[in-house]
């Protein structure tokens, strides 16, 4: 059943008993605008914005097609892996023999090789050699190649972005139609909905996934080998944020938002929108019949962020908690180099410099 008129401007031909009129998101042509009216659902084009900061052509638009949620699955399965190792220069480091490797501070470096613990070798700009290995991070590139544009590190941008406009237009659709708690009579918050509906859909096969959970945090196979599925990804994205944000006493806000990031940098947000729509015993026990969550009219937005995981996003899971003592990191930073450097008799430059 087709659900779409136009690509900029699309009516659900779906019905469902409308609550309350209620504008939901932005207000500008090209970014996300809900409104439900008589019980249909009106969309814009999503991701002008996420586009033209990306430098992304208009060729990135909606599949609206019911083949296409056949093939999310598919192509999470099948997504392509990069042979090629990159890192990113946390520092800068001169280059003042042959056989080291210069960079500045986020630059992109490819890994030649990490046999040595302390010291290894890469490329960059057509030069070959040796750095500190403390001086760079390894890129999360399993099915996306980095892009400096998502990476809220060195593009504050993205940020605003992320946190600002999409997270509040996506609360506001997981707001509406949001039941009241029984204890005080007040509004419940989504994040609690997100908590038991990933807990419910993995609980329906609890021990394959508590093995495979095990295994993987043993093993790093969701790293190298992207085993989890998008179930099994939000059920731990949500207890890592939990860990993370509940220590530095965050609000529910918080916690939603960076979900939120995660699901970014992990490409599936389109899919965990589907996996917690889909849990039905969830929605129905957080959520009256007219809410949004349970119309079709969640399949469109599906739609909508399948298109951000054409995005390469490297977003800060908990950039919003207090900072932690970045001085402090620094220093074991600079003192563990000078260790290494010691060991391997490589004073070649000025650490104190």
């Amino acid at each position: 059943m087709p659900l779409f008129g136009s690509p900029l401007l699309t009516k659900a031909l779906h019905k469902w008993k409308s609550g309350p009129v209620v504008q939901v998101g932005w207000t500008v042509s090209d970014e996300l605008l809900l409104v439900q009216e008589d019980g249909s659902v009106l969309t814009y084009d999503v991701f002008g914005t996420f586009k033209r900061h990306f430098s992304m052509g208009q060729e990135l638009t909606p599949d609206y097609s019911m083949e296409s949620h056949q093939r999310d699955h598919e192509n999470f399965l099948v997504v392509s892996r990069t042979r090629r190792r990159r890192a990113k220069a946390l520092l800068d480091f001169e280059r003042h023999d042959d056989d080291e490797l210069g960079f500045r501070k986020n630059d992109i470096i490819t890994i030649i090789s990490q046999k040595d613990e302390h010291c290894w070798v890469g490329e960059l700009n057509g030069l070959r050699g040796w750095f500190p290995a403390k001086f760079v991070e390894i890129l999360d590139e399993r099915s996306k190649e980095y892009s400096l544009a998502g990476d809220d590190s060195v593009t504050e941008a993205v940020t605003d972005l992320a946190r600002g406009t999409l997270c509040p237009a996506l609360k506001a659709i997981f707001q509406h139609g949001l039941k009241k708690t029984s204890l005080l009579g007040g509004p419940c918050h989504p994040w609690l909905f997100v908590e038991e509906a990933a807990s419910r859909e993995v609980e329906k096969d609890f021990n394959s996934v508590y093995s495979r959970l095990v295994l993987c945090k043993t093993y790093r196979l969701d790293e190298d080998g992207k085993v989890l599925t998008p179930e099994e990804l939000l059920y731990r994205a949500v207890q890592s944020v939990n860990m993370s944000h509940d220590s530095a006493h965050a609000q529910m806000d918080v916690k939603f938002r960076s979900l939120v990031c995660v699901g970014l940098n992990e490409q599936v947000l389109h899919l965990w929108l589907e996996v917690l729509c889909s849990s039905m015993a969830a929605v129905e026990k957080w959520y009256h019949p007219w809410s949004f969550l349970r119309s079709p009219g969640w399949v469109q937005i599906k739609c909508e962020l399948r298109v951000l995981s054409k995005f390469a996003f490297s977003l800060s899971q908990d950039c919003e908690l207090p900072d932690k003592k970045e001085e402090n990191e620094q220093r074991p930073l600079k003192e563990g180099v000078q260790d290494m450097l010691v060991k391997h008799h490589l004073f070649s430059w000025d650490i104190d410099g």
